[in-house]
């Protein structure tokens, strides 16, 4: 039993591969592939903050009670979130709409827009890119086993300038809400509309 808590110890607890070596003496600089997907999950990380931030201001709670609302939420749940709080007391608030009159129909683009942000990180993110160390080309490879369709296989060749600029896209949506709340102000008086 003692061989068996020894091994346990080294090489199964998380705490016993503490290390303070950086990056790049660990495996040398920055590979382009491994910072491009980085990139996507930082950006990601960044769009679902300001979706949380939104939810919160709209909602005109205190910052901790607005966390709590949404901490546990998935992206989509928070989109949901965000678009129905938007339909239910979004004329009690000014926005800045890039375009006058059409309001409502670029809010649900935007929509499109925050659900292909996530469609285009979990592209990246939930499969697998094989990099041909030959012929330097990356290849996407996704396994599936649905109901509706079965088991399918899927492999696509990607490059390092589409998953820029799938980061870059998500960042400008992160920059088209900001944006979109850069004139925020309240209109009407607060919980009036909640009746």
């Amino acid at each position: 039993m003692n061989l068996l808590k020894e091994y346990v110890d080294k090489e199964l607890i998380f705490e016993n591969y503490q290390d303070s070596t950086s990056y790049e003496d660990r495996v040398g600089p920055p590979e382009a592939l491994m910072a491009v997907i980085g990139r996507i999950s930082m950006n990601f990380q960044e769009l679902e903050d300001e979706l949380s931030n939104r939810i919160i201001q709209l909602l005109d709670v205190e910052t901790e009670v607005g966390e709590v609302i949404t901490a546990e939420l998935s992206y989509k749940n928070k989109v949901n979130l965000f678009a129905s709080i938007f339909y239910k007391l979004g004329d009690s608030f000014e926005f800045s709409y890039p375009v006058e009159n059409l309001e409502k129909e670029y809010f649900k683009e935007l929509l499109k827009a925050l659900n292909k942000c996530e469609e285009l990180r979990n592209q990246i993110l939930h499969s697998r890119i094989i990099k041909d160390w030959r012929t330097k080309q990356l290849v996407r490879k996704k396994t599936t086993a649905k109901a509706k369709n079965g088991l399918i296989k899927k492999n696509e060749k990607v490059d390092i300038p589409y998953m820029f600029n799938i980061a870059d896209y998500i960042i400008g949506i992160v920059m088209e809400i900001e944006n979109l709340f850069s004139g925020f102000k309240r209109i009407t008086p607060p919980n009036k509309e909640l009746s």
